[in-house]
């Protein structure tokens, strides 16, 4: 990879495959423009200089991926939102148990579903396209805050509800639930990340 290439690649953020689609098409392109200058009798570090020259300022270039590989995690982020955040409520509703439960525990799931909805809003917002440059952050700070709420409020409930009533797929529950809050902060913090690389 020339040196042009790898000024261009070091602070891109995003989805891995895109990003490395986008650099190996500059890199063809910046290699056939200095095998150009070379066979028009330019020595190979003049030719790439040219090349430098004509392909822009690498911060530009980079500033120009960027923003693409910005949009493209923020939709895989939103697509990770809708999926599994609902996926995750159907379960507990499904296997959760079913009996009295105090006024403080119905508070705490009513946060918990509160802030589900609001990333939910926020995915398919970002889906619409109807969100513009912030699209990555707020879903990246929308997926963690909806972990979050359900992180800690599973763990209140579990500390004042009735242990009578903790329902028998527990295990499973709690397993399925791990699995989809670390898919989801996975996924929200590379949109933070892409985000932060775009400003």
């Amino acid at each position: 990879m020339s040196d042009y290439v790898e000024a261009v690649a070091r602070p891109l953020r995003g989805p891995r495959r895109l990003r490395a689609d986008m650099l190996a098409e500059l890199a063809d392109g910046f290699d056939e423009a200095v095998a150009e200058g070379v066979t028009s009798g330019l020595d190979r570090t003049e030719a790439a200089g040219r090349a430098a020259e004509a392909f822009g300022p690498a911060r530009a270039v980079a500033a120009e991926f960027q923003r693409e590989l910005e949009a493209a995690q923020a939709r895989r982020t939103a697509w990770t939102l809708l999926a599994v955040l609902p996926a995750m409520t159907i379960l507990w509703d499904l296997f959760g148990g079913e009996g009295e439960t105090g006024l403080a525990v119905t508070l705490l799931a009513r946060v918990i579903d509160t802030a589900t909805a609001a990333a939910f809003v926020t995915a398919a917002l970002v889906i619409a396209g109807r969100v513009g440059s912030r699209a990555a952050s707020l879903c990246g700070a929308s997926g963690l805050a909806s972990i979050g709420a359900a992180l800690a409020g599973s763990v209140a409930i579990m500390l004042i509800a009735d242990p009578a009533g903790t329902p028998a797929a527990l295990p499973f529950l709690a397993a399925a639930s791990a699995a989809g809050s670390a898919w989801v902060a996975a996924s929200s913090l590379r949109a933070l990340r892409a985000a932060r690389a775009a400003a």
